[in-house]
């Protein structure tokens, strides 16, 4: 029979299993909490800049920002041509565009978009970046965005570089 030791120390073993598996429930909440606090942070930041940059494409006087940064290179030693007015505003909207693609990448790379829904994004991006302005928002903002996603880009220029040589030198 158990006498009455037997259940106070049954009742203690059980009450700090309880006890444990609360707290390792807790810690797990927590720590799901505090991520999911640090991926609304980065979103909210990203939405922002969203806007910023649709408002460079809805007020087209305020494209003087881009120019100014491509002045900035130039005076690095990299020569940029003078953009018209059309070119300057398709330009902003690459820009928000090169933004989208960038979340889109970090998705991806995080394993939050399925391999078929980043493809067609790719194929997407991979077309855009055969665009001469959208090689030139990509060179402009060097070093302003991802790393890896930056690199991918310039992977698939220097592709369809490759891929235009061929045609080129055939004709």
């Amino acid at each position: 029979m158990v006498d009455s030791t037997d259940l106070i120390i049954i009742t203690s073993v059980v009450q700090t299993v309880v006890i444990s598996l609360t707290l390792g429930v807790f810690i797990f909440q927590f720590r799901s909490q505090e991520r999911a606090i640090k991926e609304s942070a980065v979103q909210n930041v990203m939405g922002r800049y969203t806007d910023y940059i649709r408002m460079l494409v809805e007020r087209p006087e305020l494209v003087k920002l881009l120019s100014y940064t491509e002045r900035l290179e130039q005076a690095e030693g990299r020569a940029v041509e003078k953009l018209s007015t059309e070119d300057e505003a398709t330009s902003a909207y690459l820009l928000l565009g090169y933004g989208i693609f960038e979340e889109v990448y970090s998705l991806h790379k995080r394993d939050w978009m399925d391999d078929e829904t980043w493809e067609q994004w790719s194929v997407y991006l991979k077309r855009m970046a055969k665009h001469p302005l959208f090689r030139r928002i990509h060179n402009v903002t060097s070093g302003t965005f991802d790393r890896e996603f930056q690199d991918y880009v310039s992977k698939l220029i220097a592709e369809d570089g490759r891929e235009q040589a061929p045609r080129e030198s055939s004709s």
